[in-house]
């Protein structure tokens, strides 16, 4: 039986919402846009523009338990990332892991097919929903993901996993190469008593977490209802924001 891939509740870089089934040639996109300006940086506390990715988790879609290690891509050379929390999904998170610190080597993948933007810089860097829509519902892709998490892709696609998807973010900040999603950005904020968002708010409190948030409840997680052109508070990005879902079906 063939599968599809249908994308639920997801919405994908600066700000849109997504339902749509994958390896066919058209869909039904539901979209809205968000975010805005990011303002200018410093020498210490800067962001470039198409420095972002996602990390990848395969999550039991009965239970909500992560089924693989998590996996982050980017287009980007890296590997001069010196502070970061390691490969923390959301749902370990939310589930009470403490956010830890490492100053160990970075690891990351370059996808084979170049990622679409995920974090609008709210003026020339510019989501492309038709971009996005298509790499996420892209066979490949999906092969290439079940390839590197050591799921054969009939197992992995017949409806016993999805897949949780969480942009990051990569930013000097206080002088260091640093990347974190946007749910460690909030936990990372509180432990240093809103440190982060003192210098990143439009990064770290807009435009990173309302890149992805869901359009329908799923997994335990509530769709977001809240603002998409303001700054979020941290308790709002832990419970909602920064997230996607892909889920797999048969037909």
């Amino acid at each position: 039986m063939k599968k599809l891939i249908k994308i639920i509740a997801v919405v994908i870089a600066a700000v849109f919402c997504l339902q749509i089934t994958a390896f066919a040639s058209s869909g039904d996109p539901n979209i809205d846009n968000g975010g805005g300006d990011l303002g200018s940086g410093t020498s210490e506390n800067h962001w470039y523009p198409g420095h972002d990715g996602v990390r990848v988790t395969v999550i039991d879609s009965q239970t909500g338990a992560v089924r693989s290690a998590s996996i982050d891509y980017t287009n980007k050379n890296v590997s001069d990332i010196r502070f970061h929390f390691g490969k923390v999904s959301k749902a370990e998170y939310v589930s009470g892991r403490e956010l830890s610190v490492s100053t160990e080597e970075y690891v990351y993948k370059t996808p084979a097919q170049k990622l679409p933007t995920i974090i609008s810089d709210g003026g020339g860097l510019a989501a492309d929903i038709n971009k996005i829509r298509s790499y996420f519902t892209d066979e490949q892709v999906i092969r290439g993901i079940s390839n590197h998490v050591g799921i054969p892709f009939d197992t992995f696609t017949n409806g016993d996993y999805k897949l949780m998807i969480e942009p990051i973010m990569y930013i000097t900040f206080k002088g260091i190469k640093t990347a974190m999603t946007a749910t460690e950005a909030a936990l990372y904020n509180i432990k240093t008593g809103g440190g982060l968002r003192s210098k990143f708010a439009p990064l770290s409190h807009k435009n990173l977490p309302l890149a992805m948030f869901l359009d329908k409840d799923d997994l335990g997680y509530s769709a977001w209802k809240g603002s998409t052109t303001s700054n979020v508070t941290d308790s709002d990005i832990i419970k909602y924001l920064g997230i996607g879902i892909v889920s797999f079906k048969e037909n």
